[in-house]
């Protein structure tokens, strides 16, 4: 016999691989109108079939378009929203991606840490809240967030072109 703490490890354990995943695919189906289909809905919630095959390619549906994305338990939130832009077009921030009922937000947050598994099917709106713009300016854009770039030796010989060999010409004729 089996103790309940053995068996909740078991299934812990059981779930943290599951969501250990690498280069899996997950379907994301693109909405139009106010609320996703039943069908798509019911589909999103519920849990992946292992080892079930499905189709690779992306198909048109009668509600907009579904694709296929490759991705990792460690993919972000944010790395996924900028592949649906990259595929359907959808400004990131317009984005209004679901799992079921529930919206996914926390742009830094992993797959896994939302409990994205291989196969899940996800529905994605579009606010159209902000201007289309180019994903490219997204990608080179520099994040807020990000550190600025430290200056210490700006304007000294430490971080000048100047090559070695002139240096030691400076010193040795002191």
């Amino acid at each position: 016999r089996v103790c309940e703490e053995c068996i909740g490890e078991r299934e812990s354990c059981a779930l943290v691989e599951k969501l250990n995943y690498q280069n899996e695919d997950i379907h994301v189906y693109l909405v139009r109108g106010k609320e996703a289909p039943k069908s798509i809905r019911e589909a999103s919630a519920a849990l992946p079939v292992p080892d079930r095959r499905t189709s690779k390619r992306s198909r048109r549906t009668t509600t907009g378009n579904s694709i296929s994305l490759k991705v990792s338990g460690s993919t972000t939130v944010y790395q996924l929203k900028l592949m649906i832009w990259e595929s359907l077009g959808i400004v990131k921030e317009n984005q209004k991606l679901h799992k079921g009922p529930l919206e996914i937000e926390e742009d830094f947050a992993t797959l896994a840490d939302k409990c994205i598994f291989p196969g899940d099917v996800l529905w994605v709106k579009d606010s159209e809240l902000f201007e289309d713009r180019d994903i490219a300016d997204e990608i080179s854009e520099p994040k807020a967030d990000a550190l600025p770039a430290e200056e210490g030796f700006r304007g000294t010989l430490l971080t000048s072109s100047v090559s070695a060999q002139l240096c030691q010409d400076i010193v040795s004729s002191e």
